[in-house]
């Protein structure tokens, strides 16, 4: 696996909204252009100040994170808000632009959802630490779940430019109208992989789409998805990586899958909150072993040494019967 360091970064500068598009119900897409950005990988992420400049203590607080209103009577996002690289790629003149996939939950998405074409977003980033490649020929499996599937949709792109051919996208949702990646053709209702999805670089991978109310392709989970994908490559599976992003009970289900299937290589970026971003406040941290600490264990921020790790760095994740 390729390791990749921590990134150099930018802190608040401004990016102009180029395009907002609504890829599925309550989410919105935001392509940003911005004039110099560092090097950036697939599970980086970025801090969005989602709140106008002028509002009321805007960067001081997040109130609203805990109460219906905040001081001043309003919903207000005060601290900036975490968001995966959906996408990167540079323009004729120069220019970065940068693509976050957001589902209005709250007041700073639902101040995301608000925005439209020249709009201005002040953004730091890139943070964290990334997805680890492989080298080429290794069977890929990207295991995506509702708004975790973003930071897949970079790699998929960052994959097909290193020459990977083996690889297959994973991607799920609750039902069709909640699936945020634009289709080719109809996914296939039996969970055959078919190149049925626009991946962002016209990656021209195959994809398993699975939907909880069969909806949309497969009746059923990613997990579904996966072990057919593993049943394809049974002798070769141990060979195999893993990169999965989605709601922690979905995470937990790859992690112990992958274990049971002997799939040792997959790693997993986690959702946490994060309230700066860059180690300071604390807000999420998440254990893993450490031989020299008490009891053999420690805390590590998720905003640094993460948000990706190898899926047996995270004793949360740890197979209870192991």
């Amino acid at each position: 696996m390729s390791s990749v360091p921590s990134a150099a970064r930018v802190f608040g500068v401004d990016a102009t909204v180029v395009s907002a598009t609504v890829p599925a119900r309550d989410h919105v897409a935001l392509e940003l252009a911005v004039g110099a950005f560092p090097p950036s990988e697939a599970g980086h992420f970025l801090q969005l100040q989602c709140a106008d400049p002028d509002a009321p203590g805007a960067i001081l607080h997040d109130w609203d994170a805990f109460a219906p209103t905040d001081a001043f009577g309003t919903r207000s996002a005060y601290l900036r808000r975490p968001f995966s690289i959906a996408d990167r790629f540079e323009d004729e003149d120069g220019r970065t632009h940068l693509v976050v996939i957001s589902r209005n939950i709250g007041a700073g998405t639902g101040w995301l959802d608000s925005r439209k074409f020249s709009d201005t977003i002040n953004i730091t980033g890139p943070l964290g630490r990334p997805f680890a490649r492989p080298a080429p020929g290794v069977p890929i499996a990207l295991v995506g779940g509702g708004v975790g599937i973003p930071p897949l949709l970079y790699l998929a792109r960052q994959l097909r430019e290193a020459g990977h051919e083996d690889v297959t996208a994973i991607f799920g949702a609750t039902g069709r109208a909640y699936f945020c990646v634009p289709l080719i053709r109809e996914a296939s209702a039996d969970g055959s992989p078919s190149v049925c999805l626009a991946l962002p670089g016209a990656a021209p991978f195959p994809s398993i789409v699975t939907t909880d109310d069969g909806t949309l392709g497969l009746r059923g989970r990613v997990t579904d998805g996966l072990r057919i994908w593993a049943e394809k490559r049974a002798r070769e599976i141990g060979s195999a990586a893993v990169f999965a992003c989605g709601p922690e009970p979905m995470l937990h289900a790859v992690a112990r899958q992958t274990r049971q299937l002997g799939i040792a290589e997959c790693q997993l970026c986690i959702e946490r909150l994060m309230g700066c971003g860059m180690g300071t406040c604390l807000s999420c941290i998440v254990p893993v072993p450490d031989e020299s600490a008490a009891g053999g264990r420690r805390w590590a921020l998720s905003c640094s040494e993460g948000p990706v790790f190898p899926r047996d760095r995270l004793l949360d994740f740890a197979d209870r019967n192991d």
